[in-house]
């Protein structure tokens, strides 16, 4: 929360332009403005999202008019994502920004969001305080956040009462989106912490944080981090010191750092993904996705990938539904349509923006044999409504748009 606070000179800049018109002339492609971290700790996550967002593009037409991406790297850092908003509208004229790979970049666009004067959806940050306190008549959310995932773990727990009665430790990363996903997960009833570590992001050599852990009484680990190399650091260094207990990720981890952790990532556990691409027995839209994407990328896709497809196939509709494209009518649209996505149908609650979605409780499991070179896929296990894990708008935070 601290970062985006003190983004003053970028600020300043844009205050220089005054707000802004989403508007295009009519022979004009129409332009969307992605930002995502293609580089840097999170670029895994970042560069999912991208090729996601190209594979649903590819062909894509609103109102006629054929749908250009234009792609920049945030590195995760909100100053540097503050700035590649500003230019994507100002000097690309996007139409919409999306993306929104980390939490804390979401919230410093979002605290220029009146300045910028467009649309700004999120398909993958989960700070409660983006649908909540910090809500914005210009910011949508087209994945559960991080109150909801913490829901989806109660009930998980109430499930499996064996993960209820474990000592948890901690581990989260000391900014927006790991302090708000450990505050969250301390919230279930019944659950025992016995000891954290915050770390910034970047951090490779996680042996002090290994050492808290074996000096307290944890039997299982909650990871609260922001799914990039650093995750990966850990897991490997604490299956390397004998932490052989489970460990436990609020929506998993994306699938090219899971084949990476090999059988180190086996048994991970997820509270509540949204998707993944093992579902393609059951689902013959992300079946379709899978082929599409494994022929363009040579790999299968992580869920971030598959929830950009389905976050810009939404943005497609509302933007295809909308009277006008203009920031009035596309906010309108997206408040008031929903769509028919590979994740299912992708709804917004008018009143806060968040999306309506569904999880699932899941389990990295290796594979009987090779597939799409994967040898580890998150299983589905048990599917979780909206209504299961919604939180009631008047716990969100969010006093109005």
């Amino acid at each position: 929360m601290r970062l985006f606070r003190k983004l003053t000179v970028p600020a300043l800049a844009l205050a220089a332009f005054g707000s802004l018109s989403a508007g295009y002339a009519a022979d004009q492609d129409v332009v969307l403005g992605v930002f995502v971290p293609t580089t840097g700790v999170l670029a895994p996550l970042g560069n999912d999202m991208k090729n996601g967002f190209e594979l649903a593009a590819q062909g894509a037409k609103v109102k006629g008019r054929p749908v250009k991406l234009v792609i920049e790297d945030t590195a995760a850092n909100p100053a540097n994502g503050l700035r590649k908003a500003q230019k994507l509208v100002l000097e690309d004229k996007a139409t919409l920004l999306i993306g929104g790979a980390a939490s804390s970049v979401t919230l410093g666009v979002n605290a220029q969001a009146a300045r910028l004067n467009v649309p700004i959806i999120t398909t993958n940050a989960q700070a409660v305080g983006i649908t909540g306190d910090q809500c914005s008549r210009f910011l949508f959310r087209t994945v559960p956040n991080d109150a909801m995932s913490a829901k989806a773990g109660a009930l998980m727990m109430q499930a499996r009462k064996d993960l209820l009665a474990k000592n948890w430790f901690v581990i989260y990363h000391d900014f927006a989106y790991g302090i708000s996903n450990k505050n969250e997960f301390a919230k279930i009833p019944g659950i025992k912490i016995v000891g954290e570590a915050g770390r910034p992001v970047g951090t490779a050599d996680w042996s002090s944080a290994i050492a808290q852990i074996q000096a307290s009484k944890a039997d299982g680990v909650y990871l609260a981090l922001a799914v990039g190399d650093d995750l990966t650091a850990f897991v490997n260094q604490a299956r390397g010191f004998g932490i052989n207990f489970p460990m436990m990720t609020p929506v998993g981890i994306p699938d090219s750092m899971l084949q990476a952790l090999g059988k180190n990532g086996v048994g991970m556990i997820a509270a509540a993904q949204t998707t993944s691409w093992m579902q393609e027995d059951s689902n013959p839209k992300i079946a379709e996705l899978v082929k599409a994407y494994h022929a363009k990328y040579g790999v299968v896709p992580g869920y971030q990938a598959i929830q950009a497809y389905a976050g810009l196939q939404f943005t497609l509709a509302a933007l295809n539904a909308a009277s006008e494209l203009t920031t009035d009518a596309i906010i309108k649209s997206l408040e008031t349509n929903s769509a028919d996505t590979v994740v299912g149908t992708i709804k917004i609650r008018k009143e806060d923006h968040q999306g309506m979605m569904g999880a699932y409780i899941s389990e990295a499991q290796a594979l009987p044999k090779e597939k799409y070179g994967a040898t580890v896929g998150w299983k589905t296990l048990t599917p979780l409504s909206w209504d299961q894990t919604k939180i009631e708008l008047a716990n969100t935070g969010c006093k109005g748009l």
